[in-house]
């Protein structure tokens, strides 16, 4: 098969929509039969209702935590979570609102003439604001233009973003590009 061919392709299908579950509420698990018969698959085919049922085992430690795997995280929503979503699991991300701040070209690297950038990363919450204790510089030409983007960051306000109807905290990550632009000559004025 060439590697062009549709068999070696991957396809990313997601997950059907799965509705909030209420705090505190539970799911429920049926199990179906596929084949007749007492000793199918492993096991006794019937459940004992005079055993009590126990807690999932926990399986090998992961750092310093143990890892269950017979549990699921919390679904989104939920009011005991504080989960950031990425840009790419939100249905509509944070957008920077046009009325909001910018930062501010350091007037000694202006007159000096040094252009730069800061690439950054922090947490929009659902009220849009930019959480400042999250942010972290990626990359940065020079720590004046960090400043500029640490002291900005307070006052720029954005539009949350959204899965479903629900505002919920991102993780966003921004360059912010410092250039100085050539000025525009006027031309002179016309005789009449």
């Amino acid at each position: 098969m060439s590697n062009d061919s549709l068999a070696n392709r991957i396809f990313y299908i997601p997950p059907p929509d799965r509705p909030p579950s209420p705090p505190g509420g539970s799911a429920a698990v049926h199990y179906i039969t596929l084949a007749q018969g007492a000793g199918s698959g492993p096991g006794p085919s019937a459940i004992d209702a005079r055993r009590p049922i126990s807690s999932p085992e926990q399986s090998r430690v992961a750092g310093n935590e143990h890892v269950d795997s017979a549990t699921t995280p919390p679904a989104p929503g939920e009011s005991n979570t504080d989960s950031v979503f990425t840009i790419l699991e939100v249905d509509s991300a944070v957008v920077r609102s046009a009325n909001s701040a910018a930062p501010a070209y350091p007037l000694d690297l202006l007159e000096k003439h040094i252009e730069g950038f800061v690439l950054a990363r922090y947490i929009v919450d659902t009220t849009g604001f930019a959480d400042a204790s999250s942010l972290e510089i990626l990359k940065a030409t020079h720590p004046g233009f960090v400043q500029a983007v640490r002291d900005a960051l307070p006052y720029m306000r954005f539009s949350a973003a959204k899965i479903g109807s629900m505002k919920v905290r991102q993780l966003v990550e921004q360059p912010f590009t410092f250039r100085i632009a050539a000025p525009v000559v006027a031309g002179a004025p016309r005789p009449r």
